[in-house]
Parts: C-alpha cells; sequence; structure tokens
C-alpha cells in the first residue's frame, strides 16, 4: 500500500521483490533467517530512507531505481556542517579545553541536525501540500470539462432544435454538407466560364447553375434511393451524391482549363526542357502533362478566388444600396 503511493501501483510489486532480495543478500541468504515472519517484518519489508525524501530506500529512489540525488545533499550538508561548526566553536571559545570544546561541537551539531530535520519534514509537508492541490485542481477541471461535454451533448440541434443533439443532429450535418458542397460545385462551374469583369452577368450565371446543380442532385438522388427509401437514407445519400458532382465538375474545370494559353504554355516549356537535357520522347510528355495540371489547378484556385472577390464586392454593394434608402442616412 505504502509503496503505491510511491512509484506506479503497477511496478509497486516488482519493487518490493527487489527490496527482499537485497536484504535477504545482506544476511547471507534465506537460509540464515530463522524468524521469517519477524525478519520480514523487521527488516525485510521496512523502508530504510538514507535521507528525507521519502521514496528513498537504502540510497536508491523507488520510483527510477537511480541512486537518489537528495542523499547526496545530506552528505555535502552534513560535511558542510562539520567544516563550519567546529571553525565557529573555536572563534567562540579560543581559550577552552579541548574536551570543552568538543562537547560544545557535539551540542551544535546535534542542534543543527534536529534543524535540518525539522527544515527537511516542513519542506515535505509543503510538497505534499503543493502535490494535493494539484490533484484537487486537475480533479475541479475533470469535473468541468466533463460538465461541458454533457452540456454539448444535451444541446439542442442549432437548425431544427431537436433535443440532445450536440448542437447539430445528423440530419441538418447532412443538409449543411450538401449545401456546402453544391456551393463549391456552382463555383467551380462559374469560376470557369462567367466573365469576371461583369458582375450582372456573374450573378446571372450563379443563379442558373445553382439551379442545373440542384436539379442534377435531385435526379442523382432519386436514381440512387428507392422511391421509398428511408428519410434519413436518403440524407445521407444526399451528400455524397453531390461529392461525386463536386468531383465530376472539378474533374471537367481542370480539363477545359488545360486548353488555356497558360497551361498550354507551361507544358510546351517542360517537354522543350527536358529534350534540351536529353530525355526520351516518353518523358518528355510526362513532363508537359505533369506542369499542365499543375498550370490548370493554379489557374483553377485564380478563378475561384476571383469570383469570391466578385461575389464580395457584391454584397457590399448591396448593403451600401440598402443603407443609402434608409431614411436619415446620408
Amino acid at each position: 500500500m505504502v509503496l503505491s503511493g510511491i512509484v506506479d501501483p503497477a511496478a509497486a510489486p516488482q519493487v518490493l521483490a527487489n527490496r527482499l532480495v537485497d536484504r535477504l543478500r545482506e544476511v547471507g541468504g534465506e537460509a540464515l533467517v530463522r524468524d521469517p515472519m519477524g525478519w520480514l517484518l523487521g527488516r525485510g519489508l521496512v523502508q530504510r530512507p538514507a535521507c528525507p525524501d521519502r521514496r528513498c530506500d537504502d540510497g536508491i529512489r523507488l520510483d527510477t531505481g537511480d541512486d537518489c540525488p537528495s542523499c547526496g545533499n545530506v552528505v555535502h550538508i552534513r560535511r558542510s556542517l562539520r567544516a563550519r561548526v567546529p571553525a565557529a566553536v573555536e572563534a567562540d571559545m579560543p581559550y577552552a579545553l579541548p574536551a570543552e570544546r568538543r562537547a560544545e561541537i557535539g551540542r551544535r551539531l546535534r542542534e543543527e541536525y534536529v534543524l535540518e530535520e525539522q527544515r527537511a519534514q516542513l519542506r515535505r509537508t509543503r510538497a505534499e501540500r503543493e502535490v494535493a492541490q494539484r490533484r484537487q485542481a486537475i480533479a475541479r477541471r475533470r469535473a468541468l470539462e466533463e460538465d461541458v461535454q454533457e452540456a454539448r451533448r444535451q444541446a439542442a440541434c442549432a437548425d431544427c432544435g431537436l433535443p440532445g443533439s450536440a448542437g447539430l443532429c445528423p440530419g441538418c450535418s447532412y443538409r449543411r454538407r450538401t449545401e456546402e458542397l453544391v456551393r463549391e460545385a456552382v463555383d467551380l462551374a462559374v469560376a470557369v466560364r462567367a466573365d469576371l469583369s461583369d458582375a450582372t452577368s456573374v450573378a446571372e450565371l450563379i443563379r442558373q447553375c445553382e439551379r442545373d446543380t440542384r436539379a442534377l442532385l435531385t435526379a442523382a438522388c432519386e436514381q440512387a434511393c428507392d422511391p421509398d427509401a428511408d428519410p434519413d437514407w436518403i440524407a445521407y445519400t444526399t451528400p455524397q451524391v453531390a461529392q461525386q458532382i463536386l468531383d465530376d465538375r472539378r474533374a471537367a474545370a481542370l480539363r477545359r482549363l488545360l486548353e488555356s494559353r497558360e497551361a498550354v504554355a507551361e507544358a510546351d516549356a517542360a517537354y522543350e526542357a527536358c529534350r534540351r537535357h536529353r530525355g526520351t520522347e516518353a518523358d518528355a510528355d510526362a513532363a508537359a502533362d505533369a506542369a499542365g495540371h499543375r498550370a490548370a489547378e493554379y489557374r483553377l484556385r485564380q478563378c475561384v478566388g476571383e469570383l469570391h472577390v466578385v461575389r464580395q464586392r457584391a454584397v457590399a454593394a448591396r448593403l451600401a444600396g440598402c443603407a443609402g434608402s434608409m431614411p436619415g442616412v446620408a
């Protein structure tokens, strides 16, 4: 029980076994132990700390098995006392007899040892109090985290209000994911087809593409699910179908951009560079394809970014128009 409070409880039996082996070795083996129970209680199981550290046993740290560093500190302190106290007695009692000085040295050393033990006890008490405080703080934090997690689990759905949904029920989560995928699919289609300098045509194309995408999604879901399918299954299937539409739109956009001037120029440059370095025809074709795809992917990211800027500007213009039409707003 005592060892379990000092070392890992799983390691305590092995630590105790090692102690018994060492103690038996000290007495010359178990054959020389005449009273096993008395020997266990009086010597074998007794911890013998060589310093104030409660983890010390015969100068060995119980938790690590290494030499106890506190024992070295104790030796150093006692050596310092044995050097300092006689010097102080010699200075205080220059004319005393040697026997008187030895008696005074012994008395002062005993006082210092008692004081050092008291200070060590205070340090142990303070350390134990700090450990207890840290454990209490950890317990309070864990209890608070559990309360927060439980409150999160019991929170109603933010969209439909279903209780105990951890803030978002599965059906609404699928719906949100579907809406996100639809927006991305629309952006990919519009970004490579629209004239991004004309905000009006961009807005019209977005509306048209969104209608077409939702119609395509509905038709694909009807094809993927039976007419009498469970609504939960339909909700689960819809974002997967939307992901497939998004992947198809991305592939189509990249195919379109592979024919752009930038992608063709990059592919031609990679082809020529490979041939100049004595690459084979197959190596040059592979380099050209890789360079063209990199250019197409970069251009696609550019187009989508420009589309987002156009959309943000349109929103800002609408907000400014609404603010200007309000009474009392200059």
